[in-house]
């Protein structure tokens, strides 16, 4: 047979896809007398080309001959042209020909050119399954399991032990390619420690290969090429490379489509003239499925977490692409931000997009839209009672923009709030009350103690003072917010009731009887105006079962906190921390009330409390002794 034609070389430790290589591609091979292909499909690096070499080698002597025509050799003209040519050239023989054509990019490259004879065709594509339906029979190459994938490390470099490749693995996301390639650096002499510290800092390095004449047979080299492929192509083309170097450097988070809000936004000033539209980014994601590069899901679309790590060390060399990146995830980010507040029941959509607005690089967000889909992402961290996420991220934001902060203290303050409403969940009072001390007094310097946003320092600073038992100034400068929002915004107010509700809270312990009259006010208004499922709402309801226990009102309070906490297992998780304060008090009052609650629950309360408080707080060592019995 003409060498040009011949099957690659047979990889004699081929690993896994037994069932593929045993049962299903021999079938649907037996079925091709229809002229029908069968495509081995699936993304850059799944194994495509390996796994059809060896189903060649296997079947071979089931065929008069075998032929392998490797799409992406050199060649002149259109593809359509050169795979006529290719198939002209083929030698026909006496009987059945099984004919591979390996790494079709284009569907119509092939289709029409095709022999419609007794010929089995084997074709393997990264193109998108959907474009190949119409004409061929699809099989997804799976991805390999986690054992298969430890057996080919360890056969590709002996010495490996067993944990050591597992962990290799895991940080390959199980590609076949990636872990030839790094596979050979092992071989090189460095260590799996060493392999999993370059992947970490340049992933594009170690999965490059380890002589550079595996270049082009390393996944790097196959990202590298289809970007090349992309940025040589037309303007459209270089468009969808701008979308998958922003999708990379989002990663390895997914970008929620459905999020997105709004029919076109702003897009980099290299491209500012063209409005990116819905049906834009769409289109552009379906080419970068097509070509093997994404992964699209229903509602979402990512990169594999190894292919955007080399992308995005690719990108490093290229600094102008590189700022566009970052400028078009920017935008997507935003566009994505739901248009009402967390706490009025856009929580859906925030669990959305949180984790992608956090794989932003916080230095490269450089517009208001952008900081404040940041700002409002961490909001929403500390609103679903994620305090101790939102302190580590917080404390790293504000390092990373203090020079910007030192020029928009608007920003800063809102950074501050946040993180100030962490630590008050988490405990650390003392801090809380040194960060709304800081913001309430530059508030008051700059805009004025009549200002709105200065009351709302002031109502936060107030909450902390009584949280370090200094009630009676708490619940003076308390009264002074109040007052001060009704006046400025109206008592029906957001602000307003806010105030009012931190006022009747502070005043629980001393005047019970006032504190309940104000709590009641402001809790009619929130069901009106919030919802009786808001957060605010509940509460303001919560500590007016407090007010009840402290009039002696039992029977009253314990319904109350029974409703509040069937409130908060509906619109928050059952580890909320503001659920499981409801329910310590609720099984508290419980018990005294002589009424039993089920252990495991009392006890799944107790531990959880734990982890956020200590054992020492005082609810928490009251619980202890109910989740003793």
């Amino acid at each position: 047979m003409n060498q040009t034609f011949a099957l690659p070389g047979r990889d004699p430790s081929f690993i896994g896809r037994t069932e593929l290589m045993d049962d299903v591609l021999p079938g649907y091979l037996d079925q091709g007398g229809d002229g029908v292909p069968v495509v081995l499909n699936g993304p850059v690096g799944i194994g495509k080309t390996v796994a059809s070499s060896e189903l060649a080698h296997r079947q071979r002597t089931r065929y008069a001959e075998v032929s392998w025509i490797d799409m992406a050799i050199a060649g002149s003209g259109p593809p359509a042209d050169r795979i006529a040519a290719w198939l002209t050239a083929v030698r026909r023989a006496t009987g059945t020909h099984l004919l591979v054509l390996d790494g079709v990019l284009d569907p119509s490259d092939v289709v029409r050119e095709l022999p419609r004879d007794e010929t089995r065709i084997l074709i393997t594509s990264r193109a998108d399954a959907g474009l190949w339906r119409r004409s061929a029979r699809v099989i997804q190459v799976p991805a390999l399991s986690r054992e298969e994938s430890v057996r080919l490390l360890m056969a590709r470099a002996p010495e490996l032990a067993e944990a050591d490749a597992g962990r290799l693995a895991g940080a390959l996301d199980d590609l076949p390619l990636a872990m030839e390639n790094a596979a050979s650096w092992l071989t090189s002499g460095m260590t799996p420690l060493q392999v999993l510290g370059r992947l970490k800092a340049s992933a594009s390095s170690i999965l490059s290969g380890y002589r550079s004449s595996d270049f082009e047979g390393s996944l790097a080299g196959r990202l590298s090429e289809a970007m090349s492929a992309l940025a040589a192509g037309t303007e459209e083309d270089r468009r969808t490379l701008r979308l998958l170097h922003a999708l990379a450097v989002l990663g390895p988070e997914p970008l929620s489509t459905r999020a997105l809000r709004g029919d076109q936004w702003q897009v980099p000033d290299s491209d500012r003239h063209h409005p990116l539209t819905i049906y834009d980014l769409h289109r552009r994601l379906g080419g970068l499925r097509d070509r093997g590069l994404t992964i699209l899901e229903t509602g979402s679309a990512r990169l594999d977490e190894i292919s955007g790590a080399v992308i995005r060390d690719l990108l490093v060399a290229r600094p102008r692409d590189r700022a566009a990146a970052f400028a078009l995830a920017e935008q997507l980010v935003v566009a994505a931000v739901p248009e009402r507040a967390p706490s009025e029941g856009a929580w859906g959509d925030w669990a959305l997009i949180a984790q992608t607005c956090l794989a932003l690089d916080p230095a490269n967000i450089h517009t208001e839209p952008g900081r404040r889909a940041l700002l409002g992402t961490y909001g929403y961290l500390v609103d679903s009672g994620r305090y101790r996420d939102a302190i580590g991220g917080l404390g790293e934001l504000r390092t990373v923009w203090v020079d910007h902060l030192a020029q928009h203290r608007a920003d800063a303050h809102q950074v501050m709030s946040v993180l100030a409403r962490a630590h008050f969940g988490c405990g650390n009072y003392e801090v809380a009350e040194q960060l709304d001390l800081q913001v309430y007094r530059e508030r008051e310097e700059k805009l004025g103690s009549d200002d709105s946003r200065t009351m709302t320092a002031l109502a936060s600073y107030a909450l902390d003072l009584g949280a370090r038992g200094y009630h009676s100034t708490a619940c003076r400068l308390a009264q002074h917010a109040w007052r001060e929002q009704r006046r400025l915004l109206g008592e029906e107010s957001r602000e307003a009731m806010r105030a009012g509700s931190y006022l009747a809270r502070l005043e629980t312990a001393q005047e019970p009887d006032r504190a309940y009259r104000l709590g009641s006010r402001v809790h009619r208004l929130q069901k009106t105006r919030l919802g009786a499922g808001h957060q605010h709402t509940l509460d303001t309801a919560h500590h007016l079962a407090l007010c009840l226990v402290e009039l002696n009102e039992f029977g009253k309070a314990l319904p109350l906190l029974e409703k509040t906490l069937e409130g908060r297992l509906a619109t928050l998780s059952a580890h909320h921390p503001d659920t499981l304060w409801t329910a310590a008090h609720f099984l508290r009052l419980s018990a005294d009330l002589g009424r039993t609650a089920p252990g495991p629950f009392v006890r799944l309360t107790y531990d959880r409390l734990c982890g956020l408080f200590g054992k020492d707080h005082p609810v928490v060592r009251r619980l202890a002794t109910l989740a003793e019995r």
